[in-house]
């Protein structure tokens, strides 16, 4: 939607908006702060420069966050791959473990869910006298 009054200088400004911003990405300075500077500074001269340097400005805020939130999500996706075979590997021996102690009449406690089971156990009489 073209907008009539518009000057050639103040179309340049709202082009530069949102182009400036690729220059975050190549030389690895924010790519925010063009438009913000070109938002404050050119507000009172030409909304339609304001509406697209700010329009520059959220955009590339909103794509930080998605950004943050994938990086966490594939680092969280790593440290799980990376949990994976040594819990195939742990499991079956630590399981082994506890059978063989059961077996034996020992009282084995796992680490982890041990005293969430001696809590719900109604009669902790047998449990106590061991």
């Amino acid at each position: 939607m073209e907008h009539p009054d518009d000057t050639d200088e103040e179309r340049l400004w709202a082009m530069l908006a949102p182009l400036l911003t690729s220059l975050g990405y190549v030389v690895r300075v924010r790519d925010d702060i063009a438009p913000l500077v070109i938002s404050r500074t050119r507000k009172n001269r030409s909304l339609f420069v304001a509406f697209h340097a700010l329009q520059s400005l959220l955009f590339q805020l909103a794509l930080s966050v998605a950004v943050a939130i994938c990086l966490a999500l594939a680092v969280t996706i790593v440290l799980a791959c990376a949990a994976l075979p040594a819990s195939i590997v742990v499991a079956p021996v630590y399981i082994i473990l506890a059978a063989i102690r059961a077996h034996s009449g020992e009282l084995f406690e796992h680490r982890l869910v041990g005293c969430w089971a001696r809590r719900t156990v109604r009669d902790l009489a047998w449990v106590t006298e061991r």
